[in-house]
């Protein structure tokens, strides 16, 4: 048994229950903590509006208290988190669910490739899951052979997180997951709700162009946008630049940014890192606190079709 192990759950909440107090975003106190190498550039001090907030991009580890760090850290900022995991991993995403509810939200994850993805995605929508994490495809996302895996994810009426762009590691590469392959999907499956992880990166421009014309896609803007861009972080404008309805676009298009959903892909021990960034973003973008607050929650609150907390 390691010391991680040994070490009780009443310290660790303790430990971390004092984190969790700090009343800032960012918290330059927090963060002095870590090795100068670790710290995310993130402005300190980041003071938000109390908002109920559902991270949409969270993935499970198998580490001693993984749950317990959710829910001390997310339930101190009114979050929920969608929290992905393979099917071996789902009973402890189950069993973190049903000691959390009012923070865990449980997502599976597959391998669009692997012969029992089906059984898979069969099997996480009968334990509970909310929606599914896909990665790493063999063949283009819109790759026919995949169709019969989306439509049981749409029949079930989970929401597909699709990484899209860069992939720091994985098999084949990231040309594979380009964001324009999601309005196929989009398209032939019209009930089936999708998130286009990542924002496509570097793929901006294509998948803001998916998000404008499919109803059923969003975005999240995880990963290293939001780090690359910091001191030019309107230039997102560019690329969400929409009103609503225009000469090119569909009569019932939405404001660009109403067209985003909030999420991490980092431990919930770092949700301000993310929470600063996206902030920092929505501020140089001049994005109002109606859309802010579907962008942090509202949105996947529709999607998931849970109640939006106060």
């Amino acid at each position: 048994m390691n010391s991680n192990d040994s070490l009780s759950r009443r310290r660790f909440l303790k430990l971390t229950g004092g984190a969790a107090a700090l009343a800032t975003v960012g918290s330059s106190a927090a963060r002095a903590a870590e090795p100068a190498s670790n710290i995310p550039p993130v402005r300190a001090g980041r003071n938000q509006p109390r908002r109920f907030m559902i991270d949409c991009h969270l993935h499970y580890q198998e580490r001693p208290f993984y749950f317990e760090s959710m829910q001390t850290f997310y339930k101190e900022r009114n979050a929920m988190g969608c929290c992905n995991g393979w099917r071996a991993q789902f009973p402890a995403i189950m069993e973190g669910a049903k000691k959390h509810p009012d923070v865990v939200i449980p997502f599976g994850r597959i391998s669009v490739d692997d012969a029992n993805a089906l059984s898979d995605v069969d099997y996480f929508a009968a334990n509970g899951a909310k929606g599914i994490k896909l990665r790493d495809p063999r063949y283009n996302w819109d790759d026919e052979r995949y169709f019969p895996i989306y439509e049981r994810i749409q029949k079930h009426g989970l929401v597909g997180l699709y990484h899209t762009g860069i992939a720091g590691f994985g098999t084949l590469g990231f040309p594979r997951m380009r964001p324009e392959y999601l309005m196929t999907i989009a398209a032939k499956f019209t009930d089936y709700q999708i998130i286009c992880g990542h924002f496509g990166n570097p793929w901006y421009a294509e998948a803001a162009e998916v998000v404008r014309w499919c109803k059923n896609v969003h975005c999240d803007i995880t990963g290293s946008t939001l780090t690359k861009l910091q001191g030019r972080l309107s230039e997102v404008k560019q690329h969400l630049w929409w009103e609503g309805p225009s000469q090119h676009s569909a009569p019932d298009t939405v404001y660009a940014f109403e067209k985003l959903v909030f999420g991490t892909d980092e431990p919930p021990e770092k949700i301000d890192n993310m929470l600063s960034r996206t902030e920092d973003m929505l501020d140089a973008c001049q994005v109002p606190e109606d859309t802010r607050r579907r962008i942090y929650g509202g949105t996947m609150a529709k999607l998931l079709k849970i109640p939006v907390r106060t």
